[in-house]
């Protein structure tokens, strides 16, 4: 077949179709009792690094100590003297330990309740255990320059 002038152009441009803005769309109904929340959820990498530290650092420690240690995460990443990340965080020198050498295990019960945690606190939720701790240490290593905000389980919390 032969294409001659006369021929209609197959390859015409065509304007594109407009595609319906977000803000066009029908918003869909929350449910009850839930409110909308305009935070984005944590990134993997930063749930990991604090779940590891969880692990690590309170893994033997009842609920209320695994929390506490992941709030001095999340209360240094808002107090603006410290890094805004997670990871960057728990990678400052001479703070936690070297996460990224630790592997702990993860097809285990406690890999998941310290993920869950790890997102729940990244996320602002849950009562503060120890508000405003910034610093911690074991039980029997005192921190004379700081103010003591209180001990749980086998941790003294400090600002």
């Amino acid at each position: 077949m032969r294409v001659s002038a006369a021929s209609p152009v197959h390859n015409a441009v065509v304007p594109p179709v407009p595609k319906p803005s977000i803000e066009a769309l029908p918003a869909a109904p929350e449910p009850a009792g839930f409110e909308s929340v305009a935070k984005a959820a944590p990134d993997a990498r930063e749930v990991a690094c604090v779940a590891k530290v969880i692990i690590h650092e309170a893994g033997n420690q009842p609920l209320e100590g695994r929390m506490a240690v992941a709030q001095v995460i999340r209360t240094r990443m808002e107090d603006g003297r410290f890094a805004k990340s997670a990871c960057a965080v728990v990678k400052q020198p001479g703070q936690f330990f070297d996460v990224d050498a630790y592997h702990p295990e993860r097809s285990d019960d406690r890999w998941d309740s310290a993920v869950e945690l790890a997102r729940a606190t990244l996320n602002g939720e849950g009562d503060d255990v120890v508000p405003g701790a910034l610093f911690f240490h074991a039980v029997g290593t005192e921190m004379p320059s700081r103010t003591r905000v209180g001990r749980v389980a086998g941790h003294v919390f400090y600002r």
